[in-house]
């Protein structure tokens, strides 16, 4: 009996590059044993407010949502098309949407702007680490 696939990730609590099942939805981190988020997150609707998103995939903020948040851990990359306010370290690229406005600091490989967008202040960080 072959093992199941798996795909690796990089842990963001402690930035460690870790293998897990392919369909994984969350996992442990065995360098610094706390939880992760595999799966995609997505800001739909209205005003979202935390203190964090984060996860090993996507974090997308919909053209309809507003997301106010203190810090945004992206493994696979943001995507904005609504109003995002947050510190973001991103480890795929940034787009930010022509119809959306952004601000806070962000750090990632690479930045997209879409004409029409709106960036209202930060410190920008783009390429390798």
């Amino acid at each position: 009996m072959k093992p199941p696939p798996e795909r690796a990730v990089r842990c963001y609590h402690c930035s460690a590059e870790i293998a897990v099942p392919a369909a994984a939805r969350t996992a442990s981190c065995p360098a610094c044993y706390k939880g992760i988020v595999l799966d995609d997150l997505a800001v739909r609707e209205g005003a979202g407010m935390s203190s964090r998103l984060a996860t090993c995939g996507k974090v997308t903020i919909h053209k309809k949502a507003r997301a106010v948040t203190r810090h945004v851990e992206a493994g696979a990359g943001v995507e904005v098309d609504g109003v995002l306010e947050a510190k973001v370290n991103s480890g795929g690229t940034v787009v930010v949407g022509a119809k959306a406005r952004v601000k806070g600091d962000f750090s990632a490989p690479s930045l997209v702007v879409e004409e029409g967008a709106v960036i209202e202040g930060g410190f920008f960080r783009i390429g390798p680490a």
